[in-house]
C-alpha cells in the first residue's frame, strides 16, 4: 500500500476501502470499476506532469522563422528582365524618331526681281549658301532662313535652284540656264574620262596644273567632296552685316593651300 501511496493522491486513498466495499454488490460493481479507470487516468496524467522538465522560460518568446517572402526574386529573373528591358521593343522614351529625306519642292517660279548667280549647296546649312542679286545688280550672300530682297524668306537650297517663302507661298528661283547647260556638259565630260571624287586624288602629284584640273573635274562630277578638302567661312562686315568674302580653311590635306600658293 505504501507504494501505490506514492502514485494516488492522499483524497483519492480514503475513497478507495469505500470503493471495495462498494464493488462486493454485483450491481455497483460495473460502477465502481468505471470511477478506478477514470481515476487511474487522471493519476497517470498527474504522474507524466511531473516527471517532465518544466519548459525553458528563455525559449518563451522564441518564433520560429516563417517562409522567405514570395516578393524576394531570384537573381536571375532581375537580369532577364533587365536583358528584355534593353531591348527597347517599343522603342526608347524621348528620343526623336529618324527624319527622312528633305524632298525637293516642286514649287512655281518666282516673279520676283531676283536672279541667282551660284548656289553652295550643302547637308550642313551651317554652311550652305545662294548668291542673289536684287533688281538694281546688287548681290550678296544668304543661308537658309535669311531674309532676302523684296520682303522673301529663303527656305532651301539645292544645286541648281532655291526655295524661297513670299506671302505665305513656296516659290522657286533657280540658276540661269546656260549655266545649267555648261555643268551637264562638264559633268557628262568628266564621267566618260577622267572624273573621280576629290578624296581619291593623289597629293603627290607634282604637276600643279594637273592636280588642279583633277580638282575640277572632282568639283563637277561631285561637288560634295570637296569639302573634305576644304572649310569655307563667310566673313561679314561687322558694321553692315554684308558679305565680305570667305575665309578658306584646310580640310583634310593640310598642304592643300601651300602647295597652290594660298594661305588660311
Amino acid at each position: 500500500m505504501n507504494s501505490r501511496s506514492l502514485f494516488v493522491p492522499s483524497w483519492q486513498a480514503d475513497w478507495l476501502p469505500r470503493l471495495a466495499v462498494l464493488a462486493q454488490d454485483r450491481r455497483l460493481s460495473a460502477l465502481v470499476t468505471l470511477l478506478l479507470i477514470v481515476l487511474l487516468a487522471k493519476a497517470l496524467a498527474s504522474l507524466t506532469w511531473t516527471l517532465l522538465p518544466a519548459p525553458d522560460e528563455n525559449m518563451a518568446g522564441f518564433v520560429q522563422p516563417g517562409p522567405a517572402p514570395a516578393q524576394a526574386r531570384p537573381a536571375s529573373t532581375r537580369v532577364s528582365a533587365l536583358s528584355i528591358e534593353r531591348l527597347h521593343l517599343f522603342g526608347e522614351a524621348g528620343k526623336a524618331a529618324p527624319k527622312a529625306a528633305a524632298k525637293v519642292v516642286d514649287a512655281p517660279d518666282t516673279r520676283l526681281n531676283l536672279k541667282l548667280h551660284g548656289v553652295l549647296a550643302s547637308d550642313n546649312l551651317a554652311i550652305a549658301r545662294a548668291i542673289i542679286a536684287d533688281g538694281k545688280g546688287l548681290e550678296d550672300a544668304y543661308a537658309v532662313d535669311d531674309k532676302l530682297p523684296g520682303n522673301a524668306v529663303l527656305k532651301e537650297i539645292h544645286a541648281d535652284r532655291i526655295i524661297l517663302e513670299y506671302r505665305g507661298r513656296l516659290e522657286t528661283l533657280r540658276l540661269p540656264k546656260d549655266a545649267n547647260t555648261l555643268v551637264n556638259h562638264r559633268a557628262a565630260a568628266a564621267t566618260a574620262g577622267r572624273g573621280r571624287s576629290a578624296a581619291a586624288i593623289s597629293a603627290s602629284t607634282a604637276d600643279t596644273g594637273a592636280l588642279l584640273r583633277q580638282y575640277r573635274d572632282a568639283l563637277i562630277t561631285d561637288p560634295q567632296s570637296v569639302m573634305e578638302l576644304v572649310r569655307a567661312e563667310p566673313v561679314r562686315d561687322r558694321a553692315t552685316g554684308k558679305l565680305k568674302g570667305y575665309r578658306i580653311r584646310p580640310g583634310r590635306d593640310r598642304q592643300l593651300l601651300s602647295r597652290f600658293g594660298l594661305r588660311a
